[in-house]
């Protein structure tokens, strides 16, 4: 359990989300909005650390010109997973590093995050914000829920072309029990999608999670938007020429 031998907001919120998960329900934000961030990613790491689970890898997402993390609750390539109230849907490039990245002079590069990364697969994280109403735009609160994560499900793998600077990521399609989801062309937020990771790397970390090294997944944002998943059923995913299914039940 997170440490409660002193009573401080980030405590409480610590627990509060730690019932949460645990529980499938939600809290209310609003005593917590205005926490620092650097409490947040305390909250975090003992979030994750009364949980129990193995770190194997993390979400990035910019926010301004500095790279905000989170910690993924679970990594699996698990095909059934659990369907949760509220639960969500994001498909994302899944960066799977098989060497740590390091600067091979000076500041690191995205050439350096490239040499990094041993495959690129589809990835579909399970989101659930711990909030009632969401965190309310308030970054510190998304941060410490681990940016809603509820896991991490590894697909297929991918053309490695799409590391290639300006590749374009194709045509992406989810049928949600039969209903289309989601049939467009791919797009990142950033553009390129390594952009944040390459941001990670050269900036000072807030977070207390040691990211950027070989066997961890990282994941820098959704091609799709965010798909909410209203019923227990079967998810299908096609992208570049992979087809992946998913059964939340």
């Amino acid at each position: 359990m997170p440490d409660t031998s002193i009573d401080t907001r980030a405590t409480r919120l610590a627990n509060a989300i730690l019932n949460a998960i645990q529980s499938r329900t939600v809290l209310d934000p609003e005593p917590f909005l205005g926490l620092p961030l650097a409490d947040a990613y305390v909250v975090q790491t003992d979030v994750f650390a009364a949980l129990g689970q193995p770190f194997k890898g993390a979400k990035l997402t910019l926010k301004g010109d500095f790279c905000q993390s989170a910690p993924l609750l679970i990594v699996n390539e698990e095909t059934g997973h659990a369907h949760q109230p509220g639960i969500s849907l994001e498909v994302e490039l899944a960066f799977v590093l098989t060497k740590d990245v390091a600067a091979r002079d000076g500041a690191v590069t995205r050439q350096d995050i490239v040499d990094a990364i041993g495959s690129v697969r589809i990835g579909v994280e399970l989101l659930r914000s711990r909030y009632q109403g969401g965190s309310r735009g308030d970054p510190a609160l998304a941060a410490a829920d681990m940016m809603s994560n509820i896991g991490y499900v590894l697909g297929p793998s991918l053309d490695r072309s799409l590391l290639d600077e300006g590749a374009s990521i194709g045509q992406l399609s989810v049928v949600i029990n039969g209903q289309i989801g989601f049939d467009k062309p791919a797009a990142h937020a950033d553009g390129d999608p390594l952009k944040t990771m390459v941001v990670l790397a050269n900036q000072n970390q807030l977070s207390s999670f040691s990211m950027l090294k070989a066997g961890q997944v990282m994941t820098t944002g959704t091609l799709c938007g965010l798909i909410p998943v209203g019923e227990p059923g079967r998810i299908e995913v096609n992208l570049g020429g992979q087809r992946f299914v998913l059964d939340l039940s």
